[in-house]
């Protein structure tokens, strides 16, 4: 029995949780799938699953063993992948976490592009606000917007978001816009709870650093439900670009502030120290560094 085959088919049954998929995906059937992992857990001389009617249940050994049976396989991959050659094809699945409203604005416009050109992809992209764990997790690649606290990763950066304050035209009738930040304590300001001081906006401008600190009727921890409440002229707020561009061109949005701005936001891409980075992580850094720098993801520069 092809021993290396034998872990390719146990990685992607702890991450699909289906024999009979990994068999589709493998192109063997499902008992052979089976029988790989019942030989893998006879040589080890433990559980890797707990078998229901509905799904695989990864034990603590199967999940302990998956880090490095992965970081081996992903190895492998840039191993062949180190001299390249003109039929090198990044394949395989590649696992990445982004922030939910990046994801739907950036990233996940982009996918059908992607798929496209490399076919031999699979993709798992998980959209969360959630700081994930990397490693413990399995992801090869992961976005940050934000400042990068010191870790054990290595990042990429993907631009810049700007960040402006938009309220829908009705929230302005028969009422003078604020015209500087000092302005908005008298304003119904939504706030998003998800950064470090989600009451406190910093601006810069030629007339030097102004804080506003912020009241409001709304503090929610999605920028999406903050920019449904704002185009329903509910308050103002401080929004990324690539969320509010388009309500900004179709007139559903108005900017306000405009000789003042909000430190912009970094966007970084980022994985481990001790994983090697693989031909398709590679391959969809570019493709959406490429992506950004073309306008086709807007917002980000």
């Amino acid at each position: 029995m092809d021993g290396l085959q034998v872990l390719k088919a146990f990685v992607r049954a702890l991450e699909v949780g289906s024999f009979s998929a990994v068999g589709r995906e493998l192109g063997t059937s499902q008992s052979t799938v089976s029988k790989q992992i019942a030989t893998l857990e006879e040589s080890l001389g433990v559980q890797l699953f707990a078998r229901t009617t509905r799904r695989l249940n990864p034990t603590a050994e199967a999940l302990q063993l998956h880090e490095h049976v992965r970081q081996l396989l992903d190895a492998l991959d840039t191993i062949k992948a180190g001299a390249p050659t003109p039929d090198a094809v990044p394949r395989g699945l590649l696992r990445l976490a982004a922030p939910t409203s990046f994801g739907r604005a950036c990233i996940i416009p982009q996918v059908p592009h992607f798929l496209k050109r490399y076919p031999e992809v699979t993709l798992d992209v998980v959209l969360t606000d959630r700081v994930t764990d990397l490693v413990e997790e399995g992801f090869e690649l992961a976005i940050r917007a934000g400042n990068l606290p010191s870790s054990s990763m290595i990042a990429r950066s993907l631009g810049l978001t700007e960040l402006s304050v938009v309220g829908a035209p009705s929230l302005f009738e028969g009422r003078r816009a604020p015209e500087t930040p000092l302005d908005l304590s008298s304003w119904n300001v939504l706030i998003y709870t998800g950064i470090k001081s989600p009451g406190r906006w910093e601006f810069e401008s030629e007339h030097g650093r102004q804080i506003a600190e912020l009241q409001g009727s709304v503090r929610s921890n999605d920028l999406d439900a903050i920019l449904d409440l704002c185009l329903d002229g509910l308050g103002l707020a401080a929004l990324p670009d690539f969320m509010v561009d388009g309500p900004i061109r179709e007139g559903r949005l108005r900017p306000v502030l405009n000789d003042y701005y909000l430190i912009p936001l970094p966007i970084n891409v980022i994985y481990p120290q001790t994983r090697f980075l693989t031909l398709r992580a590679r391959c969809f850094i570019d493709f959406l560094i490429e992506a950004l720098k073309r306008g086709r993801a807007t917002g980000v520069a």
